[in-house]
């Protein structure tokens, strides 16, 4: 008797039984008694169909038979790179299929615990079933699952739903961008900072300022709008006001070259002749300054308001300059007024006078000799500090003591809270623990308010920072003179301008056209002279905006750049200050220019900066 051929065992795991393989007949899907489906053995009559499409170790027996029975000349022309190419991609294609059979077995047992598992275990099987069709390619697309109804559904059982098919409707672009802004303002919203939002209801009536707002909200408020009436004279009418303000102040302005010029430095007639300048005259001026002499006038024999104490035969000689009459003195050659002959009495007036009656005051000479102050080192202070700070507690517990204070309230924290407050905390610890929350936000709040109450407000600072810079402008006079290369920038002018007048120093801008030398002039405090020498030197980009303007150039033009920058040209101390004010002034010519610093007796500064440029000019 013949025995029935024994099944090969599979890689996965043993043959399955012919009655447990699952019939994919469409009789049997549509019969009215399904039969009853086992996930494991139909997941193994899976496997097993795929492995029969897996070269296994029975292909691998197989060539190496092939490879005895051909001839050891044939077998060393093959290629090992080629074998280990072959053993590669067996494996590869062995690791696909098992992670494809895996994922289908999780979709059987899921489809398993619920009703109508077996349409979707049918259509599960058939696709393990064509498994080893698909596992030629790389790509192993997911099986298309169905329901009862034939709805498509996952991995886990639910419904997946179908975006409608809706036709394209032609719109405007603002319409679009209108709607796709409300979709993203409500749907696209960072979730950790939602508490940083405020809805739009509550926007207009109360906002709280500390709150930051984004600039895509101010882009979307800051839309077409109507203007209201009367908004625009409204603004006409404060910038006149604005400017009547500064005329009556009588600030210049090199802020604006168009603005007014109420007044400039020197009055200068720039069409009257210009006078040369004798090189040796200016470089003696530079060395010493002359002081004008005093005019020559008559001195008067007695000053006028020393006549009402002479005697009155002698009062009677003079006029009332204090000269001596001319007919006297023709009269009498030797008549002469001394001040000798002055007495009080002779004055008519000196008894209406009211003098204060002089007290003698008591005055207590302390000989006591003055008690130097102990010098402490750092650790006795603190010592002292922390003896004071522990009297004044325990002078507060002894007070408490008597009933003359209030018991304060515990300070409760979280980490002290079930120690504290052992009873109520176990009986209600969300409200304890609300209550201990709120106790460490009003400590926090008591200490931020005490923090503020210490600062000084805006007009304090503004206050002691003038206080500052008027103590500062009392003391010694500093000046400083620049050489500027071009003050036509608007923001330049307005820095230079700005900041003298911030800093109380006085000085002015002289603007030479036609030399094209630009001098800059400030006099004040020791500090503020620092500042303005620091902003003139290193916070002005003095080429920035040309070199924007122009563009990049040749490579001379570059170098001149390079060398055409601000440059301190002298920097001193002066016994009084020559200028009132800070005023900008723009002569034509060196002449008129040097005629203007002339008049305020500086006009070496004026030889200093255009020697300066001269020696620049001759160096480059």
């Amino acid at each position: 008797m013949q025995q029935p051929r024994r099944k090969r065992k599979s890689r996965f795991s043993d043959a399955p039984d012919p009655p447990a393989l699952v019939a994919t007949d469409k009789s049997d899907v549509g019969s009215e008694a399904p039969p009853v489906f086992d996930p494991a053995a139909l997941a193994r009559a899976a496997a097993a169909k795929i492995s029969r499409a897996i070269p296994g170790p029975a292909s691998a027996t197989a060539l190496q038979k092939t490879a005895a029975a051909v001839p050891s000349a044939i077998l060393t022309r093959i290629d090992s790179e080629e074998l280990s190419r072959f053993e590669q991609e067996k494996r590869r294609r062995t690791d696909q299929i098992i992670k494809s059979v895996q994922s289908q077995m999780s979709h059987i047992k899921e489809l398993l615990r619920k009703p109508g598992a077996s349409t979707g275990i049918s259509i599960a099987s058939s696709g393990i079933q064509n498994a080893h069709t698909a596992s030629s390619g790389p790509f192993m697309p997911a099986p298309l699952l169905l329901d009862e109804q034939g709805r498509e559904i996952d991995a886990e059982g639910n419904v997946v739903a179908e975006k409608p098919m809706v036709a394209p409707v032609a719109t405007l672009i603002a319409n679009q961008e209108g709607a796709r802004g409300s979709n993203t303002a409500t749907k696209k919203q960072n979730p950790y900072l939602s508490h940083r939002a405020v809805d739009i209801e509550d926007k207009f009536e109360a906002l709280d300022p500390r709150l930051k707002v984004t600039k895509r909200e101010t882009r979307a408020r800051n839309t077409f709008k109507f203007a209201v009436q009367g908004i625009y004279v409204k603004q006409a009418e404060q910038i006149r006001a604005r400017d009547a303000k500064k005329m009556m102040a009588g600030f210049t302005s090199g802020r604006n070259p168009r603005g007014y010029q109420k007044e400039a430095i020197v009055p200068i007639d720039e069409m009257a002749e210009s006078i040369p300048v004798n090189e040796g005259t200016s470089s003696k001026a530079i060395d010493s300054i002359e002081v004008p002499p005093k005019p020559e006038l008559l001195t008067p024999d007695v000053e006028w308001w020393d006549i009402e104490f002479l005697p009155r035969d002698k009062r009677v000689v003079l006029d009332k300059f204090g000269f001596i009459k001319e007919k006297t003195r023709k009269g009498n050659s030797a008549i002469s007024i001394s001040y000798t002959d002055m007495k009080l009495k002779y004055c008519g007036t000196a008894h209406v006078v009211e003098h204060p009656a002089r007290l003698n005051l008591i005055v207590r000479h302390d000989n006591t000799p003055v008690a130097v102050p102990l010098m402490l080192t750092a650790s006795e202070r603190k010592k002292i500090r922390r003896q004071n700070r522990a009297d004044r507690e325990k002078e507060k517990q002894d007070k408490i003591a008597l009933g003359l204070l209030p018991p304060p309230e515990p300070k409760v924290k979280l980490s002290n809270m079930m120690r504290v407050l052992s009873e109520q905390a176990v009986a209600d610890p969300s409200a304890i623990e609300r209550k201990v929350r709120e106790q460490i936000a009003q400590r926090e709040k008591n200490h931020e308010m005490r923090n503020i109450a210490r600062k000084l407000t805006p007009e304090e600072r503004r206050e002691k920072k003038l206080r500052k810079i008027k103590k500062d402008a009392a003391g010694d006079i500093h000046v400083a003179v620049f050489k500027v290369p071009d003050l036509s920038n608007p923001q330049h002018r307005f820095k230079v301008d700005v900041n003298a007048q911030q800093f109380h120093l006085t000085g002015g801008v002289l603007i030479c056209k036609d030399s094209n030398i630009n001098m800059v002039v400030a006099e004040g405090g020791k500090k503020a002279i620092k500042q303005y020498t620091k902003l003139m030197m290193r916070r002005i980009d003095w080429n920035g905006a040309r070199e924007a303007e122009q563009g990049s150039g040749s490579e001379d033009e570059n170098v001149a750049k390079a060398n055409n920058g601000c440059l301190l040209v002298w920097q001193g101390m002066v016994a009084r200050k020559s200028f009132n004010n800070f005023r900008f002034q723009e002569c034509r010519t060196s002449a008129t220019a040097r005629k203007v610093m002339e008049a305020k007796n500086v006009a070496h500064y004026w030889d200093l900066v255009e020697n300066s440029a001269e020696a620049t000019a001759g160096g480059s």
